[in-house]
């Protein structure tokens, strides 16, 4: 498919470096874009390969019974993506971030190109390890950011946001780290998450997206739903 696609992208960098879109200037210096006339010949060769990738992004892989949406602080979005990524590696805990998922998916069918959406990026998953005080930092930034995806552990907040309470999925106590999954961009420290920074990473060797994708394939119908691994309690105890 990447294949169709570099075909298609260099076809229309033909065409438009025979055809270029020209730009004129108006009298008060409004500009005016003119467009070229498409050559049929090119047309002709790019439809096939537009064609297969249309019907690619349209085949139905799986379907959910209910909308799998984004939102703060735990998301069905969330717990799905997270969830998933731990059977692509043997790790503790997944993380990811909310802006790294970009849509919400609809009650229904779910097709390739839905996943595509939901996962743009050419993100790579990849694993490293955090000692105690990093793992501490990384429930900081969640409390932060009001909430984050994550897998692998359970959180409890108080209604201002604050985690009174957490699980330990490694005893630091002997010494032990905790592998942590997540994306290659976040793991470079992307959307603020500095206590990645200067770990070694192990890339698993599957993108974020083809991961989604392979697992949406393998099963029917997707039931997903807001669960304890993050509870808001009304009252501290």
């Amino acid at each position: 498919m990447r294949f169709k696609k570099d075909i298609i992208i260099y076809l229309a960098g033909l065409l438009f470096a025979c055809h270029p879109t020209n730009i004129l200037e108006s009298y008060d210096k409004e500009l005016i874009e003119v467009q070229a006339k498409i050559d049929s010949t090119i047309l002709k060769i790019i439809t096939p390969y537009q064609d297969g990738i249309e019907d690619e992004m349209s085949k139905v892989i799986t379907y959910t019974k209910k909308n799998i949406e984004k939102g703060k602080p735990q998301s069905t979005i969330g717990n799905f993506v997270t969830d998933l990524c731990l059977n692509y590696a043997n790790a503790d805990i997944c993380i990811m971030n909310n802006g790294g998922l970009r849509t919400s998916i609809d009650k229904g069918e779910i097709t390739t190109g839905k996943l595509y959406e939901l996962m743009p990026f050419e993100n790579e998953l990849v694993l490293l390890e955090l000692d105690k005080n990093d793992y501490i930092k990384l429930l900081n930034y969640i409390e932060y950011r009001g909430g984050e995806p994550f897998s692998g552990m359970t959180i409890t907040m108080n209604q201002d946001g604050k985690i009174v309470d957490h699980s330990w999925p490694v005893n630091f106590d002997n010494g032990d780290k905790i592998t942590v999954l997540t994306s290659d961009y976040l793991a470079n420290g992307g959307d603020n998450m500095s206590f990645f920074e200067g770990k070694l990473q192990h890339k698993v060797g599957i993108k974020l997206r083809d991961a989604i994708i392979d697992h949406c394939s393998k099963i029917d119908t997707i039931d997903i739903s807001i669960d304890d691994r993050l509870t808001i309690i009304t009252h501290e105890e």
